[in-house]
């Protein structure tokens, strides 16, 4: 029987319809001004499946490093997916689904699965990477809500 992937999940809502959340989601080349870790080097016109979008990862607390994810499923504006790394070691498999809810709030469902040769040494960082996710949602809502949303 094949292991569970381990798996990070935070759900956020955002006062504000999926296309608004969407755009600041597919405005890779803004990341750097919201996102606590993660800045990318891209343009929204790349979001497209297959594209590869360069970036850098920094959590403050080591090195940036820099990662290169692959655009593998686009349904705008309700779900990106993006791969990064490799299953030679650990390949995470990220996606983003909106869903706007009856009260006309966004509902981010912010996933990621970790696949792989090492993907079972991530169990020991898993509720660090827990409370890390919905850092994440929160960001993008300040963004989306903010002023300059």
């Amino acid at each position: 029987m094949a292991k569970q992937a381990p798996v990070v999940t935070a759900v956020t809502s955002i006062s504000a319809p999926i296309e608004d959340v969407w755009r600041v989601l597919v405005a890779f080349d803004q990341y750097a001004q919201w996102h606590p870790v993660l800045s990318l080097d891209a343009k929204p016109e790349q979001v497209v499946v297959g594209a590869e979008v360069p970036g850098r990862v920094s959590d403050g607390d080591s090195a940036a490093q820099d990662v290169t994810m692959r655009i593998v499923d686009v349904e705008a504006p309700r779900r990106l997916v993006w791969e990064g790394g490799s299953l030679d070691a650990v390949l995470g498999r990220h996606s983003f689904v909106l869903t706007q809810q009856p009260d006309g709030t966004a509902e981010l469902t912010d996933s990621e699965e970790f696949h792989g040769a090492d993907a079972a040494e991530l169990v020991a960082i898993l509720d660090q990477l827990r409370e890390n996710y919905p850092r994440y949602g929160a960001a993008l809502r300040a963004r989306v809500e903010g002023p300059s949303g």
